[in-house]
């Protein structure tokens, strides 16, 4: 279900996003590099998750370079979705700032700019995942014992789950506050009203964003380093099947964040919804409106001809009744 709904999502949200109406604004290129990681998410993680936890099917228990960057993909990718709204965030703060050198920041080169650094830090910093991940002596592709592992939940819980939210709710707030306190003091204005308009669309976008990632993403940290931290705690057979059901559904929840953020874009965006409307009449409606242009062309020709050629002989008579006049 989540494969089948991510991929119909993203396919949707690229489309979207690289509209003219959207392209021109600095901060959907945000949305669309957090678009384009979930690309790896969806067609890349999640299939060898349904293979493993659905049919035992697992090629990291024999294949070393397979264990480690499918592990390397999984943590780079869904960190830089989510880091990617943290810059939205940034943006639309830099957007509503009063200061004319920080409203530079909301460009489109800008943009541009930031998300290939931002792409190079996350592969560097994520390199350790190269180093840290093998196959153990029970066959399965899990990092190294100890420290390695407390670390590497960590890095997880901290720089996925819990520090990327908080600072896109921080910025949301401090966007809101410099928002209204650009209302008081700007001209009103047709323009101004549309900029309005636009901003408080990709605002309600991005906090129903935040919070989405913060409930699918929180639960998953949070079972991963509870596990590494009591994995030498004795448990019976009940707290054990509890501990693997629990496993099993935040796991699964957590890819709802990234296979679901069209929905909630389509949800709380009225300007996104207009958007995918024009989209679907345009493939709906393509040919039959390129039909009835073709019909339409084709009558306006045949008039001309018949007109012309109704018009010839009084036009031959006319000659012959001036050259027959003396």
């Amino acid at each position: 279900m989540l494969l089948v709904l991510g991929t119909i999502g993203l396919t949707f949200n690229t489309l979207i996003f690289t509209r003219q109406t959207f392209r021109q604004t600095s901060c959907v290129h945000y949305f669309l590099a957090s678009t384009v990681a979930n690309y790896f998410v969806v067609f890349f993680i999640l299939p060898s998750r349904i293979l493993s936890d659905g049919f035992s099917i697992d090629p990291g228990q024999y294949n070393l370079f397979y264990c480690k960057i499918r592990f390397y993909t999984y943590f780079t990718a869904k960190s830089l979705s989510s880091w990617f709204i943290v810059l939205a965030c940034f943006d639309r703060r830099m957007s509503s700032s009063q200061n004319v050198h920080l409203r530079a920041f909301a460009r489109p080169s800008v943009s541009r700019l930031t998300i290939v650094i931002t792409t190079f830090i996350g592969l560097i910093f994520y390199a350790y995942v190269l180093y840290f991940y093998e196959i153990g002596p029970n066959r399965s592709c899990d990092s190294r014992p100890g420290f390695y592992s407390v670390f590497n939940d960590s890095v997880y819980l901290i720089g996925y789950s819990i520090t990327p939210p908080l600072l896109m709710l921080i910025f949301g707030i401090w966007t809101i506050t410099n928002t209204r306190r650009l209302r008081r003091i700007a001209p009103r204005g047709r323009r101004i009203s549309i900029l309005n308009k636009r901003d408080h669309t990709l605002m309600l976008m991005l906090f129903l964003q935040v919070i989405f990632i913060t409930v699918t993403t929180v639960p998953h940290a949070v079972q991963k380093l509870y596990s590494t931290l009591t994995i030498d705690v004795p448990k019976d057979d009940y707290t054990k099947a509890a501990d693997n059901v629990f496993i099993v559904v935040v796991r699964a929840v957590s890819f709802f964040n990234h296979s679901c953020t069209f929905y909630i874009l389509t949800l709380s965006g009225k300007m996104f919804r207009e958007e995918l409307y024009r989209i679907l009449r345009k493939m709906t409606c393509r040919r039959p409106l390129q039909a009835t242009r073709n019909n339409q062309h084709l009558r306006t020709l045949t008039h001309a001809i018949k007109c012309t050629a109704a018009d010839r002989p009084v036009q031959v008579k006319e000659r012959t009744a001036k050259q027959n006049v003396p």
